[in-house]
């Protein structure tokens, strides 16, 4: 095998590494993202959502006000205590990009939105 064949068996090498490893990375960015944090809205009252993490504190911004209200992850579900002593639960919900908030009885579905940065 001569000096230049060498040189581009080993170039292909290299660069079938980086697809392989690039492919990798991406593969891995979605599965460490947090399901909960982001910008959502909800159809049914055109309210807008937001969940942010700060640590392992979660906060809950809904409405036009924006008013900050925290919530507590407790496996698959964030929990909002209410003034009252209710509870506002959101969970996954069953479709990509969506969230259900359930409060006082009732479900809604929170569907997320693209931020633009």
């Amino acid at each position: 095998m001569s000096r230049r064949s060498r040189a581009s068996a080993g170039l292909l090498v290299l660069f079938l590494a980086g697809i392989v490893l690039g492919l990798s990375a991406l593969a891995g960015c979605g599965g460490d993202a947090d399901p909960f944090v982001g910008l959502y809205w909800e159809p049914s009252t055109s309210r807008r959502v937001e969940i942010r993490k700060d640590g392992d504190d979660y906060w809950l911004y809904y409405g036009a006000a924006l008013q900050p209200h925290q919530a507590t992850r407790q496996g698959d579900e964030l929990r909002i205590s209410e003034p009252m002593g209710g509870q506002t639960v959101v969970r996954k919900g069953d479709e990509v990009g969506t969230l259900e908030l359930e409060t006082g009885g009732k479900t809604t579905l929170l569907k997320r939105l693209q931020q633009h940065q």
